[in-house]
């Protein structure tokens, strides 16, 4: 076990200092959260504020880098087999990381004359609009089937990578979790996250009260203006 424990521990110092820097933090408070993210919406003393719960992300991903670990830690067991290991524990990191850096409890408020989060704030006139998009550019679909065509005119199918097949299942998984809501400002096209690791449905219907929110307080701010 000498040898499977030491590799163990330098895959384990790589992959902290990696989770560290892409959040992996957030991959850890959110495992208890519900399989779909979820917000609500209050209204006080004509400010509306919604709390965002982020959904937790795919027990599949970790699953899979713990067999990949158990079996590295019994090297002198299961000899060259065990080096195998490393297959799921490399699609399980890889898939780790998707959408795990805003993958944290949100506050987002709307009152008479700003958006606030984070301890950030932005004036209602300075707000161009609010924005969904994935929090992973990773393509996680399936490739179309290579066909070739045999001599005599028969069609052969490739075969495709079992690994590669189970590892963009894995990624898929976590960009479903990995939505992101972000504001835009007039200034420019560079956006800020409001809120990450959302469900599609629930990152849509965040967008749209938030849009709500913002135009009736916008109506009343230069109401009280006038």
């Amino acid at each position: 076990m000498g040898m499977g424990l030491v590799l163990l521990v330098v895959l384990g110092m790589a992959g902290f200092f990696l989770a560290r820097k892409l959040g992996g933090l957030g991959f850890v408070l959110t495992l208890g959260n519900r399989g779909r993210s979820r917000f609500h919406r209050s209204e006080r003393d004509g400010q509306t504020t919604f709390n965002v719960t982020p959904a937790r992300p795919s027990i599949a991903a970790l699953v899979a880098i713990v067999v990949g670990v158990i079996m590295l830690m019994n090297v002198e067991a299961l000899e060259i087999i065990a080096f195998f290991g490393l297959i799921p524990l490399t699609m399980g990191a890889l898939a780790f990381p998707i959408g795990a850096r805003y993958r944290q409890p949100a506050t987002i408020t709307i009152a008479d004359d700003a958006v606030s989060n984070g301890g950030k704030s932005w004036r209602l006139g300075e707000i161009a609009d609010f924005n969904v998009r994935r929090g992973s550019r990773i393509n996680a679909h399936e490739p179309p089937p290579v066909v070739q065509r045999t001599p005599d005119g028969g069609l052969i199918y490739g075969s495709k990578s079992t690994s590669a097949m189970f590892s963009r299942a894995l990624n898929r998984r976590m960009i479903d979790r990995s939505y992101l809501v972000s504001l835009r400002t007039r200034a420019g096209s560079d956006e800020t996250v409001l809120s990450g690791g959302l469900t599609l449905d629930c990152a849509e219907a965040l967008q749209r009260d938030l849009r709500e929110a913002l135009s009736k307080n916008a109506k009343v701010s230069t109401g009280s203006i006038a």
